[in-house]
Order: structure tokens, then C-alpha cells, then sequence
């Protein structure tokens, strides 16, 4: 994993300490968790620009977030909930492997080979920041919670994104009581985790978020706290995962 890094394939690389278009999320916090005298909390960082995912690599970051509108790629996106209810792709490997594989097994429509394209854009970006020659991709289309309880990875590094259905949601860490995580929960308590005047937030359809996990070498086992959302045959979720390899 590098220390320092510019993008490689991926235009507009950035200086890691400049980067003042990037929004710190603080949305529910409360003034006694002021961020000046916690910088622990400057855990989440937003932008409309994608080279907000190389903040990744800041100490004070947790969670760095490309907000993006899907526009087209969500017509394709939406049509393979209906086609393909039981869509499930798991599959590790090169840019080029994933991507034709993809091709071959996503069903035709309009719009697939953009769909195909804008995932293998994700994959190019995550594999360029963490420098891989492989990448795990997971792509399903999911109607139950995957994860219903608010947990941590075990990983140093997730990449996720749901092109359609809701969002992942997750927790600032102010408002985690991270002993009542996994077994330290309540059983059938899907909120056991959550501070009780915590608030639990959501990623946008299409947003594109970076996760340090608790393997994350600067993390200290503290890494980002979150959770599948709720999820049914009516209300199905299209959703992407990378992580390294």
C-alpha cells in the first residue's frame, strides 16, 4: 500500500494535503463533539469530484465518498433488477478478466455496455489506488440485508456503491458504542452499536465509497461502522463491492 500517490490511469491527480473541494461531513453531530478538539471525528470526507477517493490515504479519514449521479447507467441498472432477480457475481482478477466476464454474463439490454463500463472505471480507480494487479468484485442483486447489523470489516480497505435501491448506511464514530458491535450486540437488535442519541446516516444511489476497515494500518481497529440496508422482492438493491487482493 503506498504512502503517497497520485493517480496513475485515472486523469486530474491531486495533492493529498489540497484538496479543498472536499467536504468533512459533520451532518448530525453535535456541538459538544466539536471536530477541532477531536480530529478523531474528521472521519468522512465528500465531493462531486472522484479524485476525492485518494483522501483515503489521510490518518484523519475514514471513509472518503465520490457523490455522483448515475444518469443513463441507472436505466440498465434498474431493467437487471426485473431481468435478473437472482443476479450474483463474485470473481477476482485483472481489469480486462473482470470486465469480460461482466460482458459475457449480464444480460442484454440498453445500456449494458455502458453499465459494464462504468464498473470497470471503479475497478481501474481502486486497483490504481491501492496499486493492485487483481481485484475481488462482487456484483449482486440483493432483495434481504446482506449485513442487517452495524459491524466492522476485517479488512484493511472496501470499496461499495448501489447503482440501485438504497444505500449503504453507516455511523459517524461519535455515535458508536463499538462493545455492543457483533457478539457484544443484543440479539435480533439490528441498532446495537448505535449510541442512543446517535443518528444513522446513508450513502446516495450511485455514491461511491472508499471504507477503511480494521486492518487499515492506521486505523487501529477502529474502522467504519455500517450496515446492509433493509431490503425485499419489492424493493430490490443492485449492489457493487472491490476489495483487494
Amino acid at each position: 500500500m503506498r504512502e503517497n500517490l497520485s493517480f496513475q490511469k485515472v486523469p486530474h491527480s491531486v495533492d493529498l494535503k489540497n484538496s479543498h473541494y472536499n467536504l468533512i461531513d459533520t451532518n448530525g453531530l453535535d456541538q459538544e463533539e466539536g471536530l477541532a478538539t477531536k480530529p478523531a471525528l474528521l472521519g468522512v470526507v465528500k465531493s462531486s469530484h472522484r479524485e476525492v477517493l485518494a483522501d483515503i490515504y489521510q490518518n484523519n479519514i475514514s471513509m472518503a465518498v465520490w457523490q455522483r449521479s448515475l444518469g443513463s447507467i441507472s436505466q440498465y441498472a434498474e431493467s437487471l433488477l426485473e431481468s435478473s432477480p437472482h443476479f450474483a457475481f463474485t470473481s477476482q482478477g485483472s481489469l480486462e478478466y473482470l470486465s469480460s466476464m461482466l460482458g459475457k454474463l449480464l444480460p442484454e439490454a440498453q445500456g449494458k455496455a455502458l453499465f459494464v463500463e462504468d464498473v470497470a472505471l471503479l475497478v481501474d480507480m481502486f486497483a490504481c489506488l491501492f496499486d493492485l494487479e487483481e481485484v475481488g468484485l462482487r456484483l449482486n442483486v440483493l432483495s434481504n440485508a446482506m449485513c442487517p447489523r452495524f459491524h466492522v470489516d476485517k479488512i484493511p480497505c472496501r470499496l461499495v456503491s448501489t447503482y440501485a435501491g438504497s444505500g449503504s448506511e453507516w455511523l459517524h464514530e461519535a455515535h458508536v458504542v463499538r462493545d455492543r458491535l457483533g457478539r457484544g450486540g443484543r440479539v435480533n437488535d439490528h441498532n446495537s452499536g448505535l449510541n442512543e442519541k446517535g443518528r444513522i446516516n446513508q450513502l446516495n444511489v450511485g455514491d461511491v465509497a472508499l471504507m477503511k476497515g480494521d486492518e487499515w494500518p492506521t486505523s487501529l481497529g477502529r474502522g467504519v461502522v455500517h450496515r446492509s440496508p433493509s431490503a425485499s422482492l419489492e424493493s430490490k438493491r443492485l449492489f457493487l463491492s472491490l476489495d483487494m487482493i
